[in-house]
C-alpha cells in the first residue's frame, strides 16, 4: 500500500510540474519582457526602500531638488548647500557654462526648478555626453537633467 501511495505521489508531482511548464510556454515574448521589467522594478524598489527613498529613488523629504535626485546623478560634482550640479566640464566652450540644463516635462530651466513637488517625480534621466545632449544644442553643452513627473 505504501509503494502505491509513493508511486501515485510521484506521478501527481510530475503532472503538476508539466502543467506549470506548459503554462509558462504560453506566454508571449512581450509578456515575458513585461514580467522581467516588473521583477526588476520590484528589486530596485526594495533597494531604494532600504535607503529611505521612494520607489523611484527620490528623497521626498529633501531640502532641495539636487538632494532629492542625488541617487540618479552618479559621479556628478554636487554642492548640496547651493543646490548646484556639475555633470561635465565645458571649459572648451567660450561662454564657460558649467551648470546643466534642467528639463521638466519638456519645459526648459537654466536652474533647478524650485516649486516641483518631489513626490510627483517618476523618472530622472541624466545626459552627459555630447551625443546625448545634442537634442538641446548649445543650451545642453554642460549636460542635461531631464525629470518626468506623474502629470506627464
Amino acid at each position: 500500500m505504501r509503494t502505491y501511495f509513493i508511486f501515485f505521489a510521484f506521478i501527481l508531482s510530475f503532472f503538476i510540474n508539466a502543467q506549470k511548464n506548459i503554462e509558462a510556454k504560453e506566454l508571449t515574448r512581450k509578456e515575458i519582457r513585461q514580467l522581467k521589467k516588473q521583477k526588476a522594478f520590484e528589486k530596485q524598489k526594495a533597494r531604494y526602500e532600504k535607503r529611505g527613498l521612494n520607489p523611484w529613488g527620490i528623497n521626498e523629504y529633501a531640502p532641495n531638488i539636487v538632494v532629492a535626485i542625488r541617487e540618479h546623478l552618479g559621479v556628478a560634482k554636487i554642492n548640496l548647500e547651493k543646490g548646484t550640479v556639475i555633470l561635465r566640464e565645458s571649459l572648451s566652450f567660450k561662454s564657460g557654462k558649467i551648470y546643466p540644463l534642467w528639463v521638466v516635462d519638456g519645459q526648459i530651466f537654466d536652474n533647478p526648478p524650485e516649486t516641483l513637488p518631489y513626490q510627483n517625480i517618476r523618472d530622472v534621466r541624466v545626459y552627459k555626453s555630447l551625443a546625448e545632449t545634442n537634442k538641446w544644442g548649445q543650451m545642453g553643452r554642460a549636460g542635461v537633467i531631464e525629470i518626468i513627473t506623474v502629470n506627464n
